[in-house]
């Protein structure tokens, strides 16, 4: 896959965006949203501000974060949560997809039964 994205940031930088996970050190972990989020993914309009741009999933996100109120929960909780949560694009309540919830179960089997919501 041919891309202009380099992805070769060294660790002290991540870990001062506050993207790389260490809590495994054998194994440590970029942080998606953390790293997507950062101001050097946005476009430096001036040199008073930068254009970032506002991603959608975060509301979502936000409102999963905010229900489970926790770092993990089972993936029926999250299925049922997620089914019951309206997007621009989709309305609810939706039937989520039996491949996505079995991805849900795979995840939650890796990690002593619960889904964790980052990482």
């Amino acid at each position: 896959l041919h891309s202009h994205w380099n992805f070769n940031e060294k660790a002290d930088y991540l870990r001062q965006l506050g993207a790389l996970d260490e809590s495994d050190q054998a194994m440590p972990r970029v942080i998606g949203p953390n790293y997507l989020g950062a101001r050097t993914n946005c476009l430096e309009a001036s040199s008073l501000y930068a254009v970032c741009c506002r991603n959608e999933c975060e509301d979502l996100m936000l409102h999963l974060e905010g229900a489970v109120a926790a770092p993990t929960a089972e993936p029926e909780r999250i299925a049922k949560l997620v089914a019951a949560l309206p997007s621009d694009t989709v309305a609810a309540p939706r039937e989520l997809p039996t491949a996505l919830f079995v991805r849900l179960q795979d995840v939650a089997a890796q990690n002593g039964g619960m889904v964790p919501l980052h990482g």
